[in-house]
């Protein structure tokens, strides 16, 4: 008890200053003082583009004076030159265009600057196109596509961002500077008339290719709508866009996809499948929500250019398609918003191949909320403005984030996000639309669900969402557990990372065996069962180069606890150094918090991760915010911070040990334990381990009882290997016996009841009623825990205490057996009883 006060009065103390000093960002911005923020946010970028620019030593063949925007391979004719010119000199040509009067330029930022690095930088980039060929590139070559036989992969997107640069200084250019501008789009869209449209789904969509492509048509009949190959370049248009996500269902569509223009259907423009056939995709051989959403944002900047260039430059639409939108909405539908987070990000369950929460999402929520007049869009896309907003802040120079991961490459691809919303706002207000609220939100999109052509598991509480993926592209099998937040607090929500290593990461850890590869291959993957909002998945693995088996099971419950449990034997002799056991990557970044304070049973401490620090089980806590529990003797450890995708990260052990150990073959290594708590202080964790329970089970199957902050308590019972049913015995809690979905013996030391799993299959109980009496036998309604059904096993007349839970709250209630058979109800704090059938 004294520990436990120490340790609250210890909590009392950190928690205010902290309060005091980490950031909020608040309610939902209006759509003005949103487009005021962005503004401001490339005004203050400006500083990073003065410092990326240089001048070029000489002119283009024609005199004109030129400069270029650096990367990590200036002035060349690829994506590492030319698409961080193209993106920078789109900014500052919006910036010239739209910010003047509106927005403070950085002291050492003058308008004069961004004119002149407007024009040199538009300058050099249609000088050195092929189609113009007024400059090389550094290599002595240039840059673009003309034909089928002379094409660069993604030419098309450089030239969409060098279109949108013209535009916004079109006044400025002289008539043969216009048609420098001409030569290299009509070069660029040639092209597309004549090469194939690709599709394919598995491993490598196309998806995002023939995005970008249809950018490059867009732009072109925006700028020139009236010049005799627009109406090729038009219908070129429409089947890059219908097959960007390109569905099987699409081969069957009849719709019409623009009536006042002609009758052609989608089924007529379909060529191929670019989704799977549950919306989803992969690109680099897996699955993440980038590349699932980028072809929406893209198909956006290609309907706003048609829209914001025509109208400005001649009054009127001439083009206009509803191919642009074509299952932008079904995307989001079936496979986004069930990964949405509450600060904005989209969950990446196998991690990111670049910077990690860089919120670039934001122009696909605005295409759908501006485009298609989407609530949800409209209220994601407000907290992923306020999250590139605070990551700004945590840089000197206005770029974007620390630790970029492809430099100036990176940032103008953040930059294009961020003034393509601003834009798309512009043309398209919003004020009239109502966001939805989040809690609205998480409630439609609670329930656990599989993204069966990935193998993803997702779920999602008023807490916390969980997932979990058996990536084959990547041989990763990783999940996290992100903390739910409404009030948008950084430190909290992008508290753990998405982390993967040695084929495994997040929950399962690793193991290093002397003389063995740190390595995971699957053996049964996700095995699923799903209820509502909460999901069991059972899974085995081989490591360590097939020394080591570790059967396991993750119980995503349908309130706040997630539960992890295990099973690992020695397939052969072996001497493992190391077990890493439990992990959770966790930020300690700028962005979200570059410290963080450590809660256990023997006090608090500091870390920034840079050292190794192992305390002693069985609960930890991080910043009263995130609460663990495990079982057994093992330590915890918490350091081995690194850059991980930008993000400064260290890394959570919850079962370490750094002692050598040898054993057998057939050995069980470990049975472990440990349960997740999101938005837990150090206090309720340390009473919520108190209220946990390993249960003794028959060889082969491993349990465990653990309680939620509401007082409900669940069951994660696992049959890993066992050959015969599972009998627990004895089960017992302070409010009294549990009652499970099974007939339940109801005596004076507890429940006894009985279970059988097939192998690598789990049974999972929620339990909201508790007896303390005896000779009962009770059981839970298989689909309602706020039902049970008791049965009086005398034939005498009785009184049992019955304790239900609902709510954090506890009632109880004296009852009569006075039948041999009731039905009791918990609804609104009331017990309620009944004759019933048992």
């Amino acid at each position: 008890m004294q520990r436990l006060l120490a340790l609250l009065f210890a909590v009392l103390l950190s928690a205010a200053p902290m309060a005091a000093r980490s950031p909020v960002l608040g309610d939902f911005v209006a759509e003005a003082s949103m487009q005021s923020d962005l503004l401001q946010m490339l005004a203050d970028f400006a500083t990073y583009m003065k410092h990326d620019f240089q001048d070029c030593a000489a002119p283009n063949s024609i005199g004109e004076a030129c400069g270029c925007f650096k990367g990590e391979h200036t002035m060349a004719n690829d994506e590492r030159g030319v698409r961080p010119n193209a993106d920078l000199s789109m900014i500052c040509a919006f910036l010239s265009k739209y910010g003047k009067g509106k927005v403070s330029l950085p002291a050492d930022v003058t308008w004069t600057d961004i004119e002149s690095m407007t024009m040199k930088s538009l300058v050099f980039a249609y000088s050195t196109h092929k189609a113009n060929k007024l400059k090389v590139c550094s290599g002595n070559n240039y840059w673009g596509s003309t034909s089928s036989s002379d094409a660069v992969w993604e030419s098309s997107l450089w030239a969409m961002s060098v279109a949108y640069s013209a535009f916004f200084q079109w006044d400025k250019l002289s008539d043969t500077q216009k048609d420098y501008i001409y030569q290299l789009l009509k070069a660029e869209c040639n092209y597309e008339l004549h090469r194939t449209i690709p599709t394919g789904y598995a491993g490598d969509t196309k998806a995002e290719e023939n995005g970008w492509e249809a950018d490059v048509l867009a732009v072109t009949l925006g700028l020139f709508p009236n010049d005799p190959l627009a109406p090729q370049w038009f219908e070129r248009l429409r089947e890059f866009a219908i097959n960007s996500y390109s569905h099987k269902d699409d081969a069957t569509d009849a719709t019409v996809i623009d009536p006042t223009y002609d009758n052609k259907t989608v089924k007529d423009l379909y060529k191929g499948q670019n989704l799977y056939d549950d919306f989803t995709l992969q690109n680099h051989n897996y699955f993440h929500t980038s590349y699932q959403n980028v072809v929406i944002q893209e198909l956006g900047e290609a309907a706003l250019a048609l829209k914001l260039f025509q109208q400005e430059l001649y009054g009127t639409e001439k083009w206009h398609t509803n191919a642009l939108m074509h299952h932008n909405d079904k995307v989001m539908q079936e496979v986004l918003y069930w990964l949405a987070l509450s600060d904005g990000e989209l969950a990446m369950p196998n991690g990111n191949d670049w910077s990690l929460f860089l919120y670039d999402q934001i122009t696909s929520y605005s295409t759908n909320a501006c485009f298609l007049r989407d609530p949800h869009a409209l209220m994601l896309e407000n907290l992923a403005y306020k999250m590139i907003k605070h990551r700004q802040q945590t840089t000197t120079d206005g770029s974007w984030l620390l630790r970029a991961d492809v430099g100036a490459r990176r940032m103008g691809v953040e930059a294009h996000r961020v003034m393509m919303t601003w834009l798309m706002h512009e043309v398209l207000s919003t004020a009239s639309l109502t966001p939805t609220r989040w809690e609205d939100f998480t409630r439609e999109y609670s329930a656990a669900k599989i993204l069966s052509s990935q193998d993803i598991v997702r779920a999602a509480t008023p807490d916390r969402f969980t997932c979990f993926s058996w990536s084959q592209g990547l041989r990763s099998y990783t999940g996290y557990i992100s903390p739910q937040t409404s009030d948008l607090r950084p430190q909290t929500s992008n508290l753990i990372v998405p982390f993967r290593a040695n084929n495994t990461g997040n929950f399962l850890g690793w193991y290093e065996v002397q003389g063995k590869k740190t390595n995971a291959t699957p053996i049964v993957p996700g095995i699923y069962d799903l209820h509502g909002n909460s999901y069991v998945m059972n899974g085995e693995i081989d490591t360590n180069d097939g020394t080591l088996n570790n059967r396991f099971a993750i119980y995503s419950t349908p309130g706040n606890a997630v539960i992890y449990i295990d099973n690992v034997r020695a397939k052969q002799p072996c001497t493992i150094t190391a077990e890493k056991g439990g992990l959770m990557a966790i930020s300690v970044d700028e962005m979200t918090k570059t410290t963080r304070t450590l809660y256990t049973a023997d006090g608090t401490q500091q870390s920034d991760g840079t050292s190794l620090t192992r305390m002693s089980g069985p609960w930890v806590n991080i910043d009263n915010t995130f609460g663990i529990i495990t079982t057994g003797n093992k330590q915890i450890a918490f350091g081995e911070r690194a850059n991980n995708n930008s993000i400064m990260t260290a890394r959570l052990y919850t079962s370490y040990s750094g002692e050598p150990r040898t054993v057998g073959q057939d050995q069980l290594v470990d049975r472990r334990a440990i349960i997740y708590y999101s938005n837990t202080d150090a206090a309720s964790t340390a009473q919520l381990s108190d209220a946990c329970q390993q249960l003794s089970t028959p060889e082969g199957w491993s349990g465990i009882m653990a309680a939620d902050p509401d007082s409900t308590r669940y069951l994660l019972l696992s049959n890993f290997s066992g050959q015969r049913a599972c009998r627990l015995k004895n089960v017992n809690t302070r409010y009294g016996a549990p009652v499970f979905t099974a007939k339940t013996m109801i005596s004076k030391s507890g429940s006894a009841v009985t279970f059988t799993a097939d192998q690598n299959h789990s049974i999972a109980n929620t339990m909201k009623f508790f007896i303390s009496g005896a000779d009962v036998t009770a059981i839970q309604d298989a689909n309602d825990p706020s039902i049970i059904y008791l049965y009086n096993n005398t034939n005498e007349k009785q009184k049992i205490l019955i304790t239900a839970t609902e709510k954090g709250r506890c009632f109880t209630k004296e009852v009569k057996l006075n039948t041999k058979s009731l039905k009791v109800s918990l609804k609104d704090g009331k017990i309620r009883v009944f004759k019933g059938t048992f």
